[in-house]
């Protein structure tokens, strides 16, 4: 649905709130989207540093001296703990109120990272805070359709108060560019934070199958992962593998031009298969073929040898052929990049996906 005059004012802006990152992707999309759409943001925003105690009174008092007359107060991801006090607002403000986690808590800490045991207190903790923050809201949103079930069935959140928004990308970022001209080796790039999700193990091993082929690969980031990846590939005495921190957004443009091949998530965990990660939507809308796991989620977007190629997750052999297949089919390469390009840049650009929370919004009523 396109943003129209019947929907215009500033009653019709989002009221952003809580100790967020304005240039965490999401946000940035979504802010930058809806701005294009014509309505006005606003944001009640304080450090995401401060713990609830300061964070609280802080975001009181910044409200408390706005005058702003959005309809809908927007909890943007990952705050989850800003949405009772959003709530509350919302109740006095007669205002609706979204919420958009974008990931829960429990998933995050217990399922894929597993740095909280399942059945400790930090467990119900972390899910208690996603099923509050969950049922509060008007609305939840979530990038997946895979994840709105996991959201209903796993907190107990009625499905109708669950809406999909895909991730999608920004187009004041990341462009169109041409595939490198030929070379004697295929360049293949990983970025991200190393979360079990991540399958980087699985890239690794990859890589290892590789080790003969004209084929290098580069993983950029840092996290929880990177020391057993890179223990891995000095074990494998693999020379085909490069390390590199990370990189600020405005940078990836750069290094995925110069990338023949971008990679997904390959991981098996429960977060794996609920998920499109950015670097899907990005490494497309920049025209790279893109290979990732094979998920639920991924299937709700995308079609294996049209958008982008798919493997089991978990299975290093079947990237490894994939990978030295497109590495010797420069004309797959040039459709799939193609293809799948100008599929993302048409239906996931900010603007797109702005157009997309209008209509879900509107639908419900809220403006």
């Amino acid at each position: 649905m396109s943003a129209s005059a019947d929907c215009s004012g500033a009653e019709n802006g989002l009221f952003f709130f809580g100790g967020y990152d304005p240039t965490y992707p999401r946000n940035s999309i979504i802010r930058k989207g809806w701005e294009r759409c014509g309505f006005p943001v606003s944001e009640c925003r304080v450090d995401t540093r401060l713990k609830v105690p300061v964070r609280y009174p802080a975001l009181l008092w910044r409200h408390a001296h706005m005058k702003d007359s959005s309809r809908i107060i927007f909890v943007p991801d990952f705050r989850h703990k800003d949405v009772p006090l959003a709530w509350l607002i919302a109740r006095c403000t007669g205002r609706k109120i979204i919420f958009d986690p974008l990931v829960s808590r429990y998933e995050t800490r217990v399922l894929d990272r597993g740095d909280v045991r399942r059945g400790s207190v930090q467990a119900w903790h972390n899910r208690n805070l996603d099923r509050v923050s969950m049922k509060l809201p008007d609305l939840v949103l979530a990038d997946t359709a895979a994840h709105a079930r996991f959201f209903s069935d796993e907190f107990s959140v009625s499905i109708r108060k669950i809406r999909v928004l895909p991730l999608g990308f920004d187009e004041s970022v990341f462009h169109e560019s041409p595939l490198p001209p030929a070379r004697a080796s295929c360049s293949v790039l990983f970025y991200g934070s190393y979360l079990p999700l991540h399958g980087v193990d699985t890239i690794v091993d990859a890589a290892g199958f590789l080790r003969d082929a004209p084929v290098c690969f580069t993983l950029v980031g840092d996290g929880q992962t990177l020391a057993a990846a890179k223990a891995r590939a000095v074990g494998s005495a693999l020379r085909n593998i490069t390390f590199r921190p990370p990189a600020p957004e405005p940078e990836l443009q750069d290094l995925i031009e110069a990338a023949d091949i971008v990679l997904g998530v390959f991981g098996t965990t429960p977060k794996a298969g609920l998920v499109v990660p950015n670097k899907v939507y990005q490494g497309l809308a920049v025209g790279r073929p893109v290979v990732t796991g094979d998920t639920p989620a991924m299937r709700e977007f995308f079609e294996n040898g049209v958008h982008l190629g798919t493997v089991p997750p978990g299975d290093a052999r079947a990237l490894a052929r994939a990978i030295g297949s497109l590495a010797q089919d420069r004309a797959t390469r040039e459709r799939l990049a193609r293809t799948g390009g100008a599929y993302v840049r048409a239906e996931f650009n900010s603007k797109r996906i702005a157009e997309r929370l209008l209509g879900i919004l509107t639908g419900e009523r809220f403006l």
